[in-house]
């Protein structure tokens, strides 16, 4: 008989995919932050005056608030489905990168 294909979310796959959600976040967030440097640096080459709004209290940026929860938003979402699909492969299909390195001897 065939096994059941089964889509259970145990607590490993729950921490799997929460830990993939929050590096999407930090990506997000570097990601921003990058862009906010780059954004600084040529304004500041060209002379021009640099402006900050205030996202947060702890967040000054030349950028607008919506890319900076756009990135965000991307992250975390991105991240849902790279656990998921790391999940799969890690775990369901058992690909494991020992078995794609090359035999020595």
């Amino acid at each position: 008989m065939p096994k059941k294909k089964t889509n259970k979310w145990s607590l490993k796959k729950i921490i799997y995919v929460l830990l993939s959600i929050s590096l999407g976040k930090l990506l997000g967030f570097l990601a921003f932050e990058l862009l906010s440097l780059k954004f600084a640096f040529l304004l500041g080459r060209r002379g021009l005056p640099i402006e900050f709004d205030q996202i947060f209290w702890f967040v000054w940026s030349p950028l607008p608030a919506y890319l900076y929860w756009t990135l965000i938003y991307a992250g975390v979402i991105g991240g849902f489905f790279l656990g998921l699909r790391w999940w799969k492969m890690v775990y369901v299909e058992h690909r494991h990168w020992k078995k794609w390195k090359k035999r020595c001897c």
